[in-house]
């Protein structure tokens, strides 16, 4: 079964260590360029594009920039509701979508109060669902150059005045999103053109996935194609991504981990809930040591490893993406495959830094194993040269 890889660009810190504060890199707008530059020369369908990481660029600026720079790869831009009106989102997807030639994707994110009242924005649970059903559902008709209804959020008058640029995909850009509540689901659900399930097992995203998918089938929509976001450490080997796994997580300050909300929210659990993993994980950081890199292994070539805004999730308790796919490069493709066959999940994001160095590694060793499609962006060159017959090699008359 064919699947779409995409990357990940410019919504995380950088570097081999970034959870290290000494060795984390600056952030550099010429080298998110590169990076985009990488994904389009690689057979990456795309990247995500995410936000609400402190010091992270804007993520319409840089694919701006971008899109003037690549010719395939395809832009999923993360978007909070509310943050500017439909009527300016719908300027902005029409403009990029002229600069990239029909290359923007959506992601819908509404599931983040403290990023939403750093814009000011204050909602509680319902009532942020309820907004972002209008809000997307003005956006797609402002996209197409329709006037939407006046709603309970936004009363929009004579957009025309302000819009008028050619659609260039029908009906809308496509929309990604998530929302594993029951809320979540019948707000998300309807709009979206993939559903992102939270990682986990393959047996635990399947359960999201048909959850997402019996609702759609409830009430008569479209059951949607399924993506997961997942971080990726693959090597030649198994011993050596388990050996670049220990020297990762050697480098994250033991304070670090103390001082993160993934320690925080072990100490909040019931030990007597946890299994003899997570508590070998939670007793070590209790006692002042680093836990052992097996010991966050939660399902064969899964793991939960160092993240800069997580420190580490010891017993997976945190909502936040954190799981990672662990292994040889094999070993990372069959574990991709069987998360396909179980929860019918076809389009993967990965992440891994450094983002650049990675990008290359995964496309080298990873993708040549997939059967990659090119439904969502034209097929990339492959980054190994073809083999070629040798010219045949003439005697000595």
């Amino acid at each position: 079964m064919s699947m779409d890889v995409f990357w990940t660009l410019g919504g995380e810190t950088d570097g081999e260590f970034p959870w290290d504060p000494a060795r984390r890199w600056r952030w550099d707008p010429q080298r998110l360029l590169q990076v985009a530059s990488a994904i389009d020369n690689l057979p990456f369908s795309g990247a995500l594009m995410a936000i609400g990481v402190p010091g992270a660029y804007d993520p319409w600026a840089i694919a701006a920039a971008a899109a003037t720079r690549t010719r395939r790869m395809r832009f999923l831009i993360a978007t909070y509701p509310g943050v500017v009106t439909p009527t300016q989102l719908a300027l902005q997807a029409l403009t990029l979508d002229h600069l990239s030639e029909g290359r923007l994707m959506l992601n819908i994110v509404g599931s983040n109060p403290l990023t939403m009242a750093a814009h000011g924005l204050h909602f509680d649970k319902e009532e942020r669902y309820a907004m972002l059903e209008e809000y997307w559902r003005s956006f797609a008709e402002l996209y197409a150059g329709g006037s939407p209804a006046n709603g309970r959020y936004f009363d929009i008058d004579h957009p025309e005045h302000l819009l008028g640029i050619e659609p260039m995909q029908t009906p809308h850009p496509p929309l990604w999103g998530a929302g594993g509540s029951p809320a979540g689901l019948s707000a998300v659900v309807p709009l979206v053109d993939t559903y992102l399930p939270a990682a986990g097992t393959p047996q635990e995203m399947a359960e999201r996935t048909r959850a997402a998918r019996d609702f759609a089938v409830a009430n008569g929509l479209r059951v949607p194609h399924f993506g997961v976001s997942l971080g990726v450490l693959v090597r030649e080997t198994e011993e050596e991504a388990w050996e670049a796994a220990r020297r990762r997580l050697a480098r994250m300050p033991l304070e670090t981990v103390r001082s993160n909300i993934g320690y925080r929210a072990a100490l909040e659990v019931d030990r007597s809930e946890l299994d003899d993993r997570q508590r070998r994980c939670l007793d070590a950081v209790t006692e002042g040591r680093l836990p052992e890199p097996r010991d966050l292994e939660f399902y064969p070539n899964l793991w939960n490893g160092p993240i800069e805004r997580l420190g580490l999730d010891l017993i997976r308790a945190l909502p936040l993406p954190g799981a990672m796919l662990i292994g040889s490069a094999e070993q990372v493709a069959e574990r991709m495959r069987e998360i396909q066959e179980l929860a019918g999940i076809d389009r993967f994001i990965l992440w891994a830094p450094p983002f650049l160095e990675e990008a290359y590694r995964v496309a080298d060793l990873l993708l040549p194993l997939l059967d990659l499609r090119s439904e969502l962006a034209p097929p990339g060159p492959a980054l190994r040269a073809r083999p070629h017959p040798l010219a045949p090699i003439g005697g000595i008359a």
